[in-house]
């Protein structure tokens, strides 16, 4: 299906008739087409520069013909390409093409498994395939994927375009484009090809251009299919322990190494971390247990309101006390249920350890089944959560220094982190080294940090200071990796220069990819071709576009000033005078 300037399709009326008399619930697809264009957006809403992405076309092919004829018209037409996925979870700019007149590939209808080799513990699947249902159809052949993010509404392709991963040191780590063998891109072609070029790489010849493929940040082509190195189907136990968070700094890098699924949520409002003592067991082992994860099930858009209102008032009156409550109330629910572990029947949590099949326990998107008309926390229909995400990985040698500065912060200014603790804290999650050209560098772990963000671009938030601090502790003073799907544009200052293998990477874009016709202003940008990452404007360091230099990035009219870093001078934050 093609909605393009001129031309509207009875089924997308029919879909936006069905939207507009309906509850909330499944979410909304990214790609909106009216007769005379297109516009994407991400599932929360918005893009880190609240820009509108516009097109001219949307295509949706259904097989991999399909996908060649629209990548061989739009290249004849040389209109720029952007791939867009189901739910489209990326947070930055990947699926904006440039200008109005830029073609969306969609890979909504390329959902089908196309072969399982038991023999070889091999599955291929087309792109669009969502994790969930990659996790289910191994699952059915005996098989498992080992590793993964603990999210699976993302599809195969959009894992590969931004390097998406789980927690783990243990085997070939725990990204999930180490563990694809094959893949078949689709890209521009010259006139003799038919403006088109279909390659086939493997992990036994063309190896270099599979690890280029592997984090492509969709600049590369389309990915039409791609086949996982799965293993038997094995269990799991899981058990969260609760401490105090004053040996976290020595225990971090030696713990992903103690548990083969490890991963810390630390909560430093509360002193607190919570270790999740996660390892395979005997198959015969007794348990069935499920992992429905609690901030990833379904909420009622009224109750959505009411915590957001709360939150927004709480940060209008800067009551820190009110959200250091909230913050304790949170993380004591999340810890006595397990964080949405369950035992019996997919309903009760009746005590550690937790034990179940590798596809019950791994990953969960349960509100993304839009249940009795709920919805997911961050769904833009409603009133509902709106964040900011930095998520970057620190070296293992350099976590230990890391986190004793952000405790030594945080000492400081002791409540500036109960407003992160009401979005489940600080996610560690253990990264290894990767052949993949743009993945990780070395080992490493992968903090995930979610807080407020204003609908107002020009409104500061309470203690922005400490978070930009951490932020750029983080991306500067230890050189960490920026998660290419996540981020707000200053985490990607510089990051492409940190990558060994980056040059290698520019040449194969320039071999597949010529005419520039996957690639973006934005994409340019992150890879170091281009300027413009960040902006000189007033307010500019309230959204991450840019690092203050100057009062007016930040907001002086409501007190908030450029001044240098607690512990980190370097740093350049927006305080509260």
């Amino acid at each position: 299906m093609i909605r393009s300037k001129g031309s509207t399709s009875t089924c997308f009326l029919t879909l936006m008739f069905c939207y507009a008399v309906t509850t909330y619930g499944i979410p909304e697809e990214p790609i909106s087409c009216t007769a005379t264009d297109c516009t994407i957006t991400n599932s929360y809403g918005a893009f880190p520069d609240r820009s509108i992405c516009k097109a001219a076309i949307a295509s949706y092919p259904g097989t991999e013909q399909e996908l060649i004829h629209v990548v061989a018209s739009a290249t004849k037409a040389r209109a720029k390409m952007k791939v867009a996925t189901l739910y489209s979870h990326s947070i930055p700019k990947l699926v904006c093409p440039d200008g109005d007149e830029g073609w969306l590939v969609s890979t909504k209808n390329l959902t089908r498994v196309l072969g399982v080799d038991t023999a070889n513990m091999e599955m291929s699947v087309e792109s669009g395939v969502t994790l969930k249902q990659l996790i289910n159809a191994a699952a059915d052949a005996g098989l498992a994927l080992p590793y993964s993010p603990y999210w699976s509404g993302l599809t195969v392709g959009g894992m590969l375009g931004t390097g998406a991963h789980g927690s783990s040191l243990w085997g070939d780590g725990s990204s999930v484009h180490d563990y694809v063998v094959r893949v078949r891109v689709v890209s521009p072609g010259s006139a003799d090809d038919g403006y088109v070029k279909v390659r086939d790489l493997d992990s036994t010849n063309n190896l270099t251009d599979l690890n280029a493929v592997r984090t492509n940040l969709g600049v590369l082509g389309v990915i039409s299919q791609m086949t996982f190195k799965l293993q038997p189907i094995f269990k799991r136990s899981i058990t969260y322990q609760s401490e105090s968070d004053g040996e976290l700094a020595e225990r971090a890098v030696s713990f992903g190494h103690q548990h083969e699924f490890a991963d810390i949520t630390w909560y430093l409002s509360q002193g607190k971390a919570v270790y999740r003592v996660d390892d395979r067991v005997p198959s015969g082992t007794p348990g069935d247990g499920l992992f429905n994860f609690t901030g990833f099930r379904a909420q009622s858009s009224d109750l959505l309101e009411h915590l957001r209102s709360i939150e927004e008032g709480l940060e209008a009156l800067e009551y820190a006390d009110g959200k250091c409550v909230s913050a304790t109330i949170t993380t004591l629910a999340l810890i006595t249920t397990a964080f949405g572990l369950t035992n019996i029947n997919d309903t009760f949590f009746t005590g550690y350890p937790v034990i179940g099949y590798q596809n019950r326990l791994q990953s969960s998107s349960s509100c993304l089944e839009g249940q009795g008309g709920k919805t997911c926390a961050w769904d833009p229909r409603v009133k509902g959560e709106y964040f900011f995400q930095t998520t970057f990985s620190v070296p293992l040698t350099k976590v230990k220094s890391f986190i004793q500065d952000v405790q030594r912060l945080v000492k400081l200014v002791p409540k500036s982190m109960c407003g992160m603790d009401l979005y489940l804290g600080i996610l560690m999650r253990y990264v290894k080294a990767s052949n993949s050209l743009l993945g990780k560098e070395e080992d490493a772990i992968d903090f995930d940090m979610t807080y407020y963000r204003s609908k107002d671009p020009m409104k500061p938030r309470l203690f922005e200071d400490v978070y930009e601090e951490i932020e750029q502790l983080g991306i500067f003073k230890y050189g960490g990796l920026p998660h290419w799907g996540k981020n707000r544009n200053l985490a990607f200052i510089g990051a492409f220069d940190k990558y060994s293998n980056g040059k290698e990477f520019l040449k194969i874009k320039e071999r597949y990819d010529p005419l520039g016709l996957f690639s973006s202003e934005w994409t340019d940008q992150v890879l170091g071709l281009k300027d413009g990452l960040t902006k000189d404007e007033d307010g500019c360091a309230l959204e991450g576009l840019c690092v203050c230099s100057k009062h007016t990035h930040c907001a002086p009219t409501e007190g908030y000033y450029c001044k240098p870093g607690r512990i980190y001078t370097d740093a350049r934050v927006c305080r509260k005078d």
